[in-house]
């Protein structure tokens, strides 16, 4: 009841009662002679300041008719779980000690540190290194007795209201942590639990051994916190489990337990244990497989092999569910329409693609050990390289391990008879495989007539599809035809047929009519007479590489006159770009480099009109002459240290479709583009991404760079840095020299004694 008297109008005095129920709704009566409209604010037992205004229709009434209350606005929680009081589910908390931080600690962490689950780490005495990756609290008072306590008051201060379940662990235990994470899951936050592995008598009572793992419920920590100040004073022992445990009892007053609510906290103790000599016996003991702290663990290798032991011991956990499902569903599939026809093999796998047309169908492709056949309309043969190699080999040993793990060991693989492939969209890949096995049970009955039985088998195997993830990209068309444009100087005649044939190469499958080149010499003075020209010869020779290919390679020729002066590289794409359709892919090049399918195939997915250029950055051969002792040099080098290096000065190769050389070359004028190379004019041009990386299976080989003094200071520069890093590595050109110098030495000497 809330009873007012105040004055109104300095005359009269109005005194009333009412009863407020609701703080939004009030009705009360008294008597008013005066104005119509009363506005008045007044305080609750609430802090908060409630202003009411209302009106009265008749003067006289004394009978309030409507009221608006004006509330102050209440300061909510960020989060809505804070304010729901929802709570993260485990904490753990593992005690260690500057000895066993580096080794145990670190085991533990590893082990359990990628679950749900939170833990932190507690040391009694600061590190002096530190791990990796793990929350790590220091008390630093040297007293070990008092590390449970100091954790449980610091758990309790920092975490003591977000998790619903806290476990207390030695570092000389293990847990199986995703199944202790499933344990307190399936027990009501509404439980009072303290749970743990009882093995420990104090007298008439049952303490916790703290290296099985103690597990207590969010609802205990206030009487716990209330009792340390009493646990402290009466930690008089050297064991930790027994000072916690005689804790936990004065202020529970309960003893340890491993079961509540009828669920079991199993445990197992272990007794002077060698894993390498004991886990062959207690992988078949079912406590020990079912249990989920396992203790005590004394040093980090033991750790790390149980957890591996109990990691494979949930993989065929798993893959036992998996196939007991499986069996499931086709004993039910029997009583469902269309009986097992209807259900797909195998299981969880989706039906085949169906094709709407003949278009659509995805044909077999035939392969062997050592080719395929047919693999695209382009290829009648291939010899098996590559992905493709690595794949079939892989699916044929996959093959032989399940047969020999259903028949337990009794084939050995003799040869792949047939074997056919297609990939499925919406299955993965799938395979039939014609095995020629030997049959080991006939072979050990008729050894003494020295023959083996062989056994022919058909197999169907299918690598399903994993997830799949969709990245924004344009589409890009894998066979569209790469236009390469090589530039031609007097001193790159010496390279110039062995580039010709191997382009001439890759017109074959898959390449037939897939490539065009487009060769650029270059004069100083075009010359007046053919009989003065430097490049008759090579002219002549491109009807015979064109008709070696059956007129497959469609090789152009332009002459371009320096006229003694600078050139830079948009006036040669210029006169080339005229010639071709505006969504060409254009390929420059130089003459020493390698073509190969492979880099030719990311050259056509790695460029993307109107949307991204590609640069790969090529491997450079050294100088032979310094990095090999004997000749011949050899025609082929291999991707090491020692025979070459990834040129990243190199910006000669690159492919851009014609439209987007068009777009950028418009955007700079002739004086900008006489400071620029192609590269740096595509990365001034904001308009497609330039993709520059390490192609793989670019290969170059040694070329002697010609650095003319008339080209742009910038490019100068380059080019002797360039010309410096392609001689040889910094070893290589150090052993050359103290050569020459024992060389010269001897020569003096020969020339003193004479």
């Amino acid at each position: 009841m809330i009873d007012f008297t105040w004055c109104l109008d300095d005359t009269e005095m109005i005194d009333f009662t009412w009863c407020l129920d609701d703080p939004e709704i009030i009705d009360f009566t008294w008597c008013l002679d005066g104005p119509e409209m009363i506005d008045f604010t007044w305080c609750l037992d609430d802090p908060e300041m409630i202003d009411f205004t209302w009106c009265l229709d008749d003067p006289n009434s004394t009978t309030l008719l409507c009221a608006e209350p004006f509330l102050k606005k209440r300061n909510r929680p960020i989060f809505a779980a804070t304010e729901l009081n929802i709570r993260e589910k485990l904490f753990i908390a593992v005690l260690s000690s500057e000895q066993s931080l580096n080794t145990l600690g670190v085991a533990i962490n590893k082990s359990i540190g990628h679950y749900k689950a939170k833990v932190a780490f507690f040391v009694d005495r600061k590190s002096s290194i530190v791990p990796n990756g793990m929350l790590l609290v220091n008390f630093n008072d040297g007293y070990k007795q008092y590390l449970p306590f100091n954790t449980l008051k610091y758990m309790i201060k920092e975490f003591g209201s977000w998790y619903d379940y806290y476990m207390l662990l030695s570092d000389r235990g293990y847990i199986r942590a995703e199944n202790v994470f499933n344990f307190v899951s399936h027990i009501s936050v509404s439980k009072q639990v303290y749970l743990g592995s009882p093995t420990i008598k104090d007298g008439n009572t049952t303490l916790c051994a703290l290296e099985g793992g103690i597990l207590l419920s969010q609802s205990f920590l206030d009487q716990i916190n209330s009792s340390l100040k009493w646990c402290i004073a009466n930690s008089n022992s050297t064991d930790e489990s027994v000072n916690l445990g005689r804790c936990l009892f004065h202020a529970l007053r309960k003893d340890c337990q491993n079961s509540t609510y009828s669920k079991l906290y199993a445990s197992y103790h272990l007794q002077s244990f060698n894993f390498t000599k004991d886990i062959d016996s207690l992988a078949k003991i079912k406590d020990f497989n079912s249990s989920l702290s396992i203790y005590p663990i004394l040093d980090n290798i033991t750790h790390h092999s149980v957890h591996r032991y109990f990691c494979e011991v949930e993989i065929s956990s798993i893959k036992n569910e998996i196939q007991q499902i499986k069996e499931d569903m086709y004993n039910k599939i029997e009583y469902a329409p269309g009986g097992r026809d209807s259900v797909s093999w195998p299981i969880t796998v989706p039906e085949s693609y169906k094709p709407r047309n003949k278009f659509d169908v995805i044909n077999w492709v035939y392969f062997t050990e050592t080719h395929i056949f047919f693999q695209d309309e382009f290829s009648n043969v291939k010899i098996l390289i590559g992905a493709d190699k690595q794949d079939i080999q892989n699916i044929i040993k996959t093959a032989v391990d399940k047969l020999n793990e259903i028949y337990s060991n009794r084939y050995l693989y003799s040869h792949l008879i047939n074997g056919y492939r297609k990939f499925d969209p919406i299955r993965g890949m799938e395979y039939i495989l014609d095995v020629a096995l030997i049959d080991r049970l006939s072979s050990n009955e008729s050894s003494y007539h020295n023959t083996s039985k062989t056994v022919e088998k058909r197999l169907f195997l299918v690598r399903p599809l994993g997830e799949v993830e969709f990245v924004p990209m344009p589409h890009v068309e894998e066979l569209q035809r790469i236009n390469i444009v090589l530039t031609l100087r007097p001193n790159d005649l010496d390279f110039s047929t062995s580039f010709l044939e191997n382009y001439v190469q890759l017109q074959g499958p898959p390449y037939n009519k897939i490539l065009a080149l487009t060769i650029v010499f270059m004069y100083e003075q075009k010359p007046l007479v053919q009989n003065e020209d430097l490049y008759a010869v090579l002219k002549s020779m491109l009807p015979h590489y064109e008709k070696q290919s059956g007129k497959a390679v469609n090789i152009r020729a332009i002459n371009f006159s320096t006229n003694g002066t600078f050139t830079p590289e948009f006036q040669i794409l210029d006169k080339i770009s005229d010639l071709l359709e505006p969504n060409a892919l254009i390929l420059t090049c130089t003459v020493g480099m390698l073509l190969n399918s492979e880099m030719l195939n990311r050259v056509g997915i790695n460029t993307i009109p109107g949307w991204q250029v590609f640069f790969p950055i090529g491997f450079w051969q050294y100088k032979p002459n310094i990095i090999y002792n004997k000749k011949p040099f050899p025609i082929n080098f291999e991707f090491n240290s020692r025979t070459g290096h990834y040129d990243v000065l190199s910006y000669e190769h690159g492919s851009f479709y014609n439209s987007d050389y068009k777009d950028a070359r418009k955007s700079f004028s002739i004086e900008e583009l006489m400071k620029y190379d192609l590269y740096e004019m595509f990365v001034r041009y904001d308009k497609v991404h330039v993709f520059r990386a390490v192609e793989p299976d670019f290969k170059h080989y040694y070329m002697q760079l010609d650095c003319p003094v008339n080209i742009p200071t910038q490019f100068y520069e380059r080019c002797l840095e360039r010309k410096s890093l392609n001689l040889a590595t910094r070893a290589q050109l150090a052993k050359r020299i103290f050569q020459f110098q024992e060389k010269r030495n001897s020569q003096n000497k020969t020339q003193t004694q004479s």
